[in-house]
């Protein structure tokens, strides 16, 4: 129990240092606030590989499937951010193909029938895909968030990763969590 006590203070001091928040307020942050939070730590924990960016100061270009409205949120709460050096450029597609252009393709929940284009139009391309279905992991994402037992979640899918030449920190991987067969 000691580890899950850890894991719960280090997901309380991510938000407090995300958002900014005390104590109080952050365990009442929106659950989008809370997916957010999760991605922009996702991107601390991914390497890229050079050749992914135009240059040495490109932003990691972040794209949601479908949802503007999350997209939007995303986007306000990620300007001031940077990871790897790098701040983030984030925009709503409304197609898989257009997902290849980015570093980071979110597919939400309500558009997780359109998970297996996305995965199959970023094959083997330095793409972290993330997505809430649950079959997203079996269909070859890398990332997939879920509730367990009231509390946001993920797993990972190394291997989808390793072939797309991304990098997942053994950290990251430490505080996966493997989805429970409903």
């Amino acid at each position: 129990m000691p580890g899950r006590a850890v894991h719960w203070l280090a997901c309380g001091a991510a938000l407090f240092v995300f958002f900014g928040l005390a104590g109080s307020r952050a365990a009442t942050a929106p659950e989008n606030d809370l997916k957010a939070a999760f991605l922009y730590n996702f991107t601390k924990f991914v390497q890229w590989p050079e050749e992914a960016f135009s240059s040495t100061n490109a932003p990691i270009r972040f794209a949601v499937l479908g949802d503007e409205e999350f997209g939007s949120r995303l986007k306000l709460l990620l300007s001031d951010k940077k990871a790897h050096g790098r701040s983030f450029e984030v925009q709503t597609i409304n197609s898989a193909q257009e997902a290849k252009d980015f570093h980071i393709i979110f597919v939400p929940g309500p558009e997780g029938r359109r998970g297996v284009p996305v995965i199959e139009a970023t094959n083997k391309r330095p793409v972290l895909t993330i997505g809430e279905s649950d079959q997203f992991i079996e269909l070859g994402g890398m990332i997939s968030l879920f509730f367990d037992e009231a509390q946001l979640a993920f797993e990972v899918n190394p291997q989808s990763a390793q072939k797309a030449g991304l990098e997942i920190s053994s950290k990251l991987l430490r505080l996966a969590k493997k989805r429970r067969a409903k």
